[in-house]
């Protein structure tokens, strides 16, 4: 079984038939048209891997069809037939970079292969630019990781130093002589505080996770760290509401490092909310049966799932909140390192809990709504069960 979308373009009726009822039984997705010109339209209108053409057509036949192909569509690979096979013509064919030439009439056996090795070709030029991305964005993680670091030392130091002073300020400065110096003062050890705040947040992020994985009840993290946070809860007025699962699988995890995730979420939902008081916090756990895994991505705009794969059970968790929403046009970015909206944020704690979550084999989405009273936000979190 395969998932490729191929595009079949012949004047002749029979021979398009022939040729996706054959497809259409090994379990590819065809759709037919008649000549070249529709299958231009048709390109533009819906992706396909591979188009299956006929040479000799009239009005634009399949070599000049190639060529256009080739300059809007560089990653579609193009399979010619004809029944006037000839030197000339397989040149042509061969110099526009067509995958393959076959010879009319078609064999069953001669068309599945050439199909079956174009669409190898297909995936492991796939499985290449993902490994490709995959280590681009390593090597920039890491160099991100190596500044942070370095910048990180660099500015602890400094802050001391800054701190120290201000605190000795604070000390000789006469409370009744100066109003001004004190609203200094405490304005200086405010910027200070947040710029430990970043620092912290660039060493969290730059540090190697040396994960120790035992099997753990997410239910029971969960409650951990609401725990820990409970007089920040109070002091915004949030209302927390528990919907666990009480039968919720262990999954392989390390606890501590697993705290440290969940409490970013939770303070980001404080940074969120801010000053709004009476919203609601609500944390779900579920096991999902029918969960299938994001796929990778695929140079052609299809979703590369293949046919025969099959969803599995995963443990789902999700924070959500009222009285914050996140654009559409953030909610891709909100993982991103440094990324943030807000004045004083490092754009680092949902970055870090990414990494953590990714680390632990799972996955993390956010999602908002505006519709309807009130605004939420949701950051869900999955781990497969394997």
């Amino acid at each position: 079984m395969s998932n490729a979308r191929i595009l079949i373009v012949d004047d002749e009726t029979p021979t398009r038939e022939l040729c996706s009822d054959i497809l259409d039984e090994e379990g590819y997705e065809t759709h037919k048209v008649a000549g070249a010109r529709e299958a231009l339209h048709e390109l533009t209108l819906n992706p396909y891997h591979i188009v299956l053409s006929d040479i000799q057509m009239p009005e634009m036949d399949g070599v000049a069809l190639l060529k256009e192909i080739r300059k809007t569509h560089p990653d579609v690979e193009v399979i010619l037939m004809t029944a006037y096979a000839g030197l000339p013509s397989a040149i042509e064919a061969v110099r526009h970079e067509a995958y393959d030439y076959l010879p009319k009439p078609l064999t069953r056996d001669g068309l599945l292969n050439t199909i079956r090795r174009c669409y190898e070709k297909i995936e492991l030029r796939r499985k290449l630019k993902e490994s490709q991305n995959k280590l681009i964005e390593q090597e920039k993680l890491a160099a991100v990781g190596a500044v942070s670091a370095w910048l990180s030392h660099r500015m602890r130091n400094s802050l001391s130093v800054i701190l120290m002073c201000a605190h000795y300020l604070q000390q000789k400065a006469v409370p009744a002589a100066s109003g001004d110096l004190k609203e200094v003062i405490d304005a200086i050890l405010a910027k200070v505080k947040n710029l430990e705040h970043i620092t912290s947040d660039l060493i969290t992020y730059s540090r190697r996770y040396d994960i120790q994985k035992t099997p753990q009840n997410m239910n029971v993290i969960l409650d951990e760290t609401l725990q820990s946070l409970n007089s920040q809860f109070q002091l915004q007025k949030l209302t927390v509401v528990k919907k666990y699962d009480p039968k919720l699988p262990e999954i392989p995890a390390d606890p501590h490092v697993m705290h440290e995730a969940f409490e970013n979420v939770f303070i980001n939902i404080f940074q969120a909310v801010g000053k709004q008081e009476n919203q609601t916090v609500t944390i779900k756990s579920e096991v999902v049966r029918d969960y299938l895994a994001k796929p990778p991505a695929d140079p052609f705009g299809v979703l590369n799932l293949a046919k025969d794969q099959k969803p599995v059970a995963a443990v789902s968790l999700s924070i959500s909140n009222t009285g914050s929403v996140i654009s559409e046009e953030n909610r891709g970015k909100i993982f991103t390192p440094f990324f943030t909206t807000k004045e004083d944020g490092s754009g680092l704690g949902l970055a870090i809990v990414k990494k953590i979550v990714e680390d632990h084999g799972g996955e993390i989405f956010a999602e908002s709504s505006e519709e309807g009273e009130p605004n939420t936000t949701t950051i869900r979190i999955v781990f497969p069960l394997s």
